[in-house]
């Protein structure tokens, strides 16, 4: 399955990159193709939009489309699992997760996702936030794969 994460702005911390790099690096080449695609930002959530929406489009069909926004749903990293379990085995090709800017997203991209996740109320730096989730995608395949790395 193709892993996309699509984040507005650049990464500009090397350490967080590093850990980001790591965690993402320990998923199985076989099982995931993990692709980063870093889109421009801008003053306003509708200046981010057009960019957002383009990458959004070039999902792999048949695939999911993940907002990550603090009014999402806010699951277990179990349910998070479960959930990525189903989509492997319903043929999910692709699972894409977009990461917004600092000023929001517009309505116009929250209609085109599938869901909307919430990581908890708190507000991040995205760029923390690119570290958390690669930590949870990683986690998610150890849940899946019976590894000892998540523990109850």
């Amino acid at each position: 399955m193709q892993l996309l994460i699509l984040t507005t702005g650049k990464c500009r911390d090397s350490h967080l990159k590093a850990l980001e790099s790591q965690y993402l690096g320990r998923l199985p080449e076989n099982q995931w193709r993990v692709v980063i695609r870093e889109l421009p930002d801008g003053e306003t959530p509708e200046d981010e939009a057009a960019a957002q929406l383009v990458a959004l489009a070039g999902v792999p069909v048949p695939g999911v489309r993940i907002l990550l926004d603090e009014d999402g749903e806010n699951v277990s990293s179990r349910e998070l699992a479960g959930k990525f379990k189903d989509w492997q085995m319903d043929g999910i090709k692709a699972v894409a997760i977009l990461i917004g800017g600092a000023n929001g997203i517009s309505k116009t991209v929250l209609q085109r996702v599938d869901w909307v996740w919430s990581l908890g109320r708190l507000t991040y730096p995205h760029q923390m936030v690119r570290l958390v989730l690669a930590e949870q995608l990683y986690r998610m395949h150890t849940i899946n794969t019976g590894h000892p790395y998540h523990r109850d």
